[in-house]
Order: C-alpha cells, then sequence, then structure tokens
C-alpha cells in the first residue's frame, strides 16, 4: 500500500490535509507526525511515496528535517512537497529548495494547488522510480557482463600462455599494433618491444630489397588472405624456430583497408620431426641399398657354389660312375651263368641310370652351357628339355638375339626364366609355350607366353608364381639388375609373363 506522511505540529492543518488525501488520493494511506524528529523516524520505518513538510517546528525546523533525510542514502530519493505561510518570500522558498525540497507551496492553499503540487511531485518520483530501477539493473548486467568478460580474459590469457601460437594484428603500413604475449614464450621478444615500433618484414625476417617477393609479402601488399604461409626464423638464441602464418585484411565499414590480423603458430616441433623423418628415411634407403646388394652378392656367391658343386658331381662323382659302366660293359661278353649275367644287366642300368641323374642334378645346379655358350642357347636348352621330358610344345623366337648385361647375372635371368616355365608346367596347362627374346631402345623383352586356362591376375597372381622361387625371389633378382616383370593373363586366353631389363646394367 502506498503511503502519504505530513509532518506538522499544528493538529488542525493535520487534519486538513488529512481529509484532502481521503477525498483526492483513497489508494494511497495516510501517515502523520507532530515533529521533525517523530517524522524523521516515520520516514525510515515506513519509507512514503511523498513527505508533506510542514516549516515552523519547535526543536528542529522544516529545513533541517529536509536537509536530514536529503542526506541520507535510503531517504534522499523520496519526494519533499514544502507547506508554509513563508512560501510568499522568495528567500524563504530558495533556503527550502537549497535543503533539498522538491516543490513549494504557500498557505493558504487551495485544494486543486496542492493536488496538482502533490500529482507532479508524485510523477517525477515515479519517473525517478523507474530511472533508477533501470539503473540498478543497467548496473547489474554491466556489473554481471565485466564479471564473464574478465572470466572469459583470464580462460583465454590462461589458455594462451599453454597454446603455441600468438595473435597479431598490424595498421596499414604493417606496423604491429598488437602481439599477444604469448610471444615472449615462442620467439623470446617482449610484445612491448614490438608494439608500435617493429613491422611484420623485420619481425618475420623477410628480405625486401630482394626481387623475388614471398607469398607472404605479395599477400600483404595486395591485402589478400594467406593461410599457413611457413617461414624459419632466428631466434637470440641462435636456434631455429618454424612459424606457419595465418592472415587476413581488416576493413572498416566503409571498406576502408587499416591493416591486417593474424595468427602465428610454433611449427616448430612438427618441422624438427619432419627433418629427423627425412634423414630417417634417407638413411633407411641407404640400409635398403646396402641389404639389395649384400643379397645380391649372397646370391651370387650362392650360385658360384652352385657350380662348383655341379662342377666336383660332373668332374668326381660322374667320372667315376662313367668309369664303373666301362669297366662293367668290358665283361658283358663273357660266359656266366644266367644268374650272375643277370645281375650284371642290372647293375649296368643301374649305372646308366645314375649317369644320366648326375647329368640332369649337374645342369639343374649350374647349367654348363651357360658358361659355355650364353644365355639364348640355355633358354632352348631348357625348352628342349621341358619338349622332351612333358610332352609341351617350344618355340623359341629371337634365337640370334644376343643379351649384353654383366656376365655374372646371367644366372640371374635364367633362373628368373626357369621359374616362369616351371609355373607354366605346375599350372597352365597348356600344350603350347613360347619364348620370345627381343631388344627395343634401351631394353631386353624376354616373354613367355602359353595357351593355357589362363587366370585372373588381381586373385591368381600369387598362385601362378608360387612355385619354387616365387614371385618374391624373381622380384629379388629382378631388382638387382634394375629390371621388372609384367603379367597379363584372362580365364582361358593363357598367360603371358615378361621380363623387362635394361640394355646396361647400372
Amino acid at each position: 500500500m502506498k503511503k502519504i506522511l505530513a509532518i506538522d505540529d499544528n493538529e488542525i492543518n493535520l487534519v486538513l490535509l488529512n481529509q484532502i488525501i481521503k477525498l483526492y488520493y483513497s489508494d494511497f494511506t495516510y501517515l502523520q507526525a507532530t515533529s521533525g524528529k517523530e517524522g524523521i523516524e516515520m520516514v525510515l520505518k515506513e519509507k512514503p511515496e511523498i513527505i508533506l513538510l510542514d516549516i515552523l517546528m519547535p526543536e528542529m525546523n522544516g529545513y533541517e528535517v529536509c536537509a536530514h533525510l536529503k542526506g541520507n542514502s535510503d531517504t534522499r530519493h523520496i519526494p519533499i512537497l514544502m507547506i508554509s505561510a513563508l512560501g510568499q518570500n522568495p528567500m524563504e522558498r530558495t533556503k527550502g529548495l537549497n535543503a533539498g525540497a522538491d516543490a513549494f507551496i504557500s498557505k493558504p492553499f487551495s485544494q486543486d494547488e496542492l493536488r496538482a503540487q502533490i500529482d507532479v511531485v508524485l510523477r517525477i518520483k515515479k519517473a525517478e522510480d523507474l530511472l533508477r530501477k533501470r539503473n540498478e539493473s543497467l548496473e547489474v548486467l554491466i556489473k554481471d557482463q565485466t564479471t564473464k568478460y574478465l572470466q572469459s580474459e583470464e580462460r583465454f590469457l590462461q589458455i594462451s600462455e599453454h597454446a603455441l601460437e600468438f595473435y597479431w594484428e598490424l595498421d596499414s603500413n604493417g606496423i604491429f599494433t598488437y602481439v599477444s604475449p604469448v610471444i615472449e614464450k615462442i620467439l623470446g621478444v617482449n610484445p612491448e618491444d614490438i608494439i608500435g615500433e617493429e613491422s611484420y618484414i623485420s619481425l618475420f625476417q623477410l628480405k625486401p630489397m630482394k626481387e623475388e617477393k614471398t607469398v607472404l609479402e605479395e599477400n600483404f601488399l595486395n591485402k589478400s588472405s594467406f593461410k599457413d604461409f611457413e617461414i624459419e626464423l632466428k631466434v637470440k638464441n641462435q636456434e631455429k624456430k618454424w612459424l606457419s602464418v595465418s592472415g587476413f585484411p581488416v576493413f572498416d565499414k566503409n571498406d576502408k583497408y587499416y591493416g591486417f590480423r593474424g595468427v602465428c603458430y610454433d611449427d616448430t616441433q612438427r618441422k624438427q620431426a619432419e627433418i629427423a623423418l627425412k634423414k630417417s628415411l634417407v638413411q633407411i634407403k641407404n640400409y635398403q641399398k646396402k641389404l639389395k646388394d649384400l643379397n645380391t652378392e649372397i646370391i651370387l656367391v650362392e650360385e658360384k657354389e652352385r657350380r662348383r658343386i655341379a662342377e666336383n658331381l660332373h668332374d668326381s662323382l660322374g667320372q667315376t660312375l662313367s668309369l664303373a659302366f666301362i669297366k662293367l660293359s668290358s665283361i658283358v661278353n663273357e660266359k656266366y651263368t644266367p644268374y650272375v649275367e643277370k645281375t650284371i644287366n642290372e647293375i649296368s642300368d643301374l649305372l646308366n641310370k645314375a649317369i644320366s641323374e648326375s647329368r640332369t642334378l649337374t645342369y639343374d645346379l649350374s647349367p654348363p652351357i651357360l658358361y659355355e655358350l650364353g644365355l639364348i642357347p640355355a633358354f632352348k636348352w631348357k625348352l628342349e628339355e621341358i619338349e622332351e621330358k612333358h610332352g609341351l610344345q617350344t618355340i623359341l623366337i629371337g634365337e640370334d638375339q644376343k643379351i649384353g648385361i654383366r656376365k655374372e647375372f646371367n644366372i640371374f635371368l635364367y633362373r628368373i626364366v626357369t621359374e616362369l616355365l616351371n609355373n607354366v608346367l605346375k599350372h597352365s596347362q597348356a600344350d603350347l609355350v613360347e619364348m620370345e627374346v627381343k631388344k627395343e631402345k634401351k631394353y631386353y623383352y624376354i616373354t613367355v607366353r602359353d595357351n593355357g586356362v589362363g587366370f585372373k591376375k588381381q586373385t591368381s597372381k600369387k598362385n601362378y608364381l608360387n612355385g619354387g622361387f616365387g614371385l618374391l625371389s624373381i622380384t629379388e633378382r629382378l631388382d638387382s639388375i634394375k629390371g621388372r616383370l609384367e603379367i597379363k593373363s584372362a580365364i582361358g586366353k593363357g598367360t603371358k609373363a615378361t621380363v623387362i631389363i635394361p640394355t646396361r646394367e647400372g
């Protein structure tokens, strides 16, 4: 309930005011006090909407009461309407207004004048209350926003201190107007030494005098955005730092250019890891080359050992078996009992078979024809052997061709071709095998074709080459002579395998 307080030492005046209030302001509660001290106590307790205050009172006059109430933060907003017979005196009115009164009315007064003054004061009070509430709400909002901003700024600073990037702003001349504090952590420079003093050219250690400008400089000059441009810097301790720089031009609402904003990310760790990785890759490649060279040497040593064993078989075991066969043959014509004669014939057959098998073993280990006559005769002998043993028709095209690679690598090609021919025998179900040797430009092409069942290359190539040394063996041997293998096949259309090697082995 809204309240109106009247302070007057005259009971008649209080009764008159009560009647007027009841008549015109029925929604207000009327309160009264007969002295200044009592009035102040009631104001503090009841907080009325308006105070009607007499000036001439004992102990404490109206000016003193008004000054006291206006000096208290809890009551200063309550409007005071002074009512006094002294109101006709300009000096007294001025004195009352200076004490803090909001309006002044002289006795005797008309009811209409009093109503008008009260209405004016209440309207002013209502407007002031609304404004005060809005100010209070605004203060709360500002305080809340300020708190949030400070919290956000604190979070940002905490994150920034641990981030590997710093933010920057440039004016239209390329001079730094802002650099985030993290730059000191990354580059060891104080932001205060940069802002307003240093340009992006000097900080990023660019060389503006050179004819060819970097992408970074071009974008600054053209006022265009750029992203993840890498720069290499030397910091104070002479260590290298790599920054990934991104930026964009800034324009005002009238499209007037006034600078750049951007971010620099410390890319040093990634760059150092990349450099270390490249070094590791180089080392790995060197190791791989050494391993390949070592593998080649091992294979060559293996072939030499095969040849030595083959020669021993031929020179020792082969000769011994041949001599035994000759000596046994010399007594065949003698007269023996049927049992002895049968035994001699069986031994003779066994020796003949052993001689044949030792010869085959010798050729399998290391074919003498390869070292004595060369690759093409060795290929021809192998095809003839296949034709004789397995009943396949064989054709050799390019019999007059010569393959001029290092002599010790001839065995590699022979083993590769032998492996391809063995796979034809195992998997193709062919009745025709064709080998072609030709030279085109800087390469030799040795092709093995069959008219067998073929296969789907993507699913069965492994199966086609899984016999003996298989694809791994062929690949390793071809790596040694810088060659490659190409295979073409289709279901029901046979298979074509081509060995391609350079004419000059490096």
